[in-house]
């Protein structure tokens, strides 16, 4: 069955989702004028539904929004403005046509089902709400990416999906129906409960919120107890329901493959090669590339984003690149001493040049970067994705992310290399040799006692002393 009817006299009929109304896209303006006011006028600050068709009223969401019902089997939605004649003849021709077609097709309806309305022209989008059944469904046969739906693993999945955009039409249309059951409000309280408890207990949670803001949720939630009726309450409600939703389809909630820790990747994705491109950046940026890297693909794993390891990411780095900064400048200082000394000019500059671009560097990085850090999970997943090279991944954004300290410890070699030479100059070749061997001992000996490699060294000797005292003690 197709995805939309069509009609010669109404135009077309498709199907659509309660995240996809085009609810916060208006353009619409307002034209504010005086207006007369008459003697002895109380005037209270709600929509009339006199002049509305029998059963239909006119309701406000907490946020402002005016939104128009209808009472009946099944009941009806709509934001179209009904106060217009065209616009409400619209609308009842539409509900007509709907209810013909749920006639033709024998779908039993109730006042439990909700059918959302939305007028486009001469065109019109619609789905329907189960509040029984807590679920969001259609008269045609669709796929998801009929309605711009993400794909899923399987039609259980789809069912988490069809979930959330219950409780996201619950959120935009809360005032009508009698608000949530008290079984839900404590459903909802047991899950951040146990989503505080995660988070006390894990740093790798899956929850896309933080300890703090989940207790938050909670106290918000049980001081709303005794009001689930009121839609200010079933909007809030609503609105967390549809993020845990949203929360549980990215964690492959219910599936073979769940996502049971943040870093923990359950998405096919294939292997990238160029492992050259690697060995380079991580040569050139002494392995600072490495650790950004890691950092990346660590607040990226799925291309599902947190807020608060983004936060720590880019806080960390701004932090890196303010000591690089500083790092540089005090290098830059040094060479005010090179003036008055014999020193190799060509070294001088390049160390010079090493440091004026580490500090460029970290001041073009904090500037870009600066602003990023308050931005939501979206955004920061939204901007991860247009950085990410479908070949290279987070390589090249890694090396950027180094280059400040790298060319900062490259600066500080070939300044080192020109002191080397003023050693020569002043001291002769012999002592300037000897400095030259005794620096080379020190670093190899700091990258080899810090290495990865070193401590399993030294681990697997003192696992082989303790079995030899073992052994000598046993004879």
């Amino acid at each position: 069955m197709s995805d939309s009817y069509e009609t010669k006299s109404t135009g077309t009929l498709r199907a659509t989702t309660s995240n996809n109304t085009g609810r916060y896209e208006r353009t619409g303006l307002a034209e504010l004028d005086n207006v007369h006011i008459p003697a002895a006028c109380f005037i209270r600050s709600r929509p009339e539904s006199a002049n509305l068709p029998q059963h239909w009223s006119s309701q406000v969401h907490p946020e402002g929004q005016i939104y128009f019902c209808r009472q009946g089997a099944p009941r009806v939605v709509t934001e179209a403005y009904l106060h217009r004649p065209e616009t409400l003849g619209k609308v009842t021709r539409w509900v007509q046509k709907i209810e013909e077609m749920l006639a033709d097709q024998h779908f039993r309806m109730t006042e439990q089902v909700e059918l959302f309305i939305k007028i486009e022209e001469d065109d019109c989008a619609y789905y329907f709400v189960d509040h029984v059944t807590h679920t969001e469904f259609w008269l045609e046969e669709l796929n998801t990416y009929d309605l711009g739906l993400p794909p899923v693993v399987s039609l259980q999945q789809f069912s988490i999906i069809s979930e959330e955009l219950y409780w996201s039409h619950v959120e935009h249309f809360p005032m009508h129906f009698g608000g949530v059951s008290t079984e839900s409000l404590d459903s909802l309280l047991c899950v951040l409960t146990h989503a505080i408890c995660d988070q006390m207990t894990s740093k790798v949670s899956t929850f896309p919120y933080s300890k703090q803001e989940c207790e938050g949720f909670v106290s918000l939630l049980k001081n709303s107890r005794g009001h689930a009726t009121d839609g200010n309450i079933t909007c809030v409600v609503g609105r967390i329901w549809s993020l845990v939703f949203r929360n549980r389809y990215l964690t492959q909630y219910g599936q073979e493959n769940s996502r049971l820790s943040r870093d923990q990747s359950v998405l096919y994705a294939p292997e990238t090669k160029h492992q050259w491109v690697s060995t380079l950046a991580n040569r050139v940026s002494f392995n600072i590339s490495e650790r950004y890297l890691a950092q990346l693909d660590d607040v990226f794993v799925d291309h599902l984003v947190y807020s608060e390891q983004w936060k720590n990411l880019i806080a960390g780095c701004l932090k890196d690149w303010r000591a690089s900064l500083h790092g540089a400048f005090f290098g830059l200082m040094l060479h005010v001493f090179l003036l008055s000394l014999q020193s190799c000019p060509t070294l001088a500059v390049t160390s010079a040049l090493l440091f004026g671009a580490s500090l460029l560097g970290s001041t073009l990085l904090m500037h870009r970067y600066g602003p990023l850090e308050g931005i939501s999970a979206t955004q920061a997943m939204e901007y991860l994705e247009s950085i990410q090279s479908p070949t290279f991944k987070f390589r090249f954004v890694a090396l950027m992310f180094a280059l400040p300290d790298a060319l900062r410890l490259w600066g500080m070699l070939v300044f080192f290399a020109n002191g080397i030479c003023m050693t020569h100059a002043y001291l002769g070749t012999a002592f300037a040799a000897g400095i030259s061997i005794a620096a080379l001992l020190v670093i190899f000996m700091f990258q080899w006692t810090t290495s990865e490699r070193f401590n399993n060294a030294l681990a697997n000797l003192r696992s082989f002393r303790s079995q030899d005292d073992t052994y000598t003690s046993l004879v």
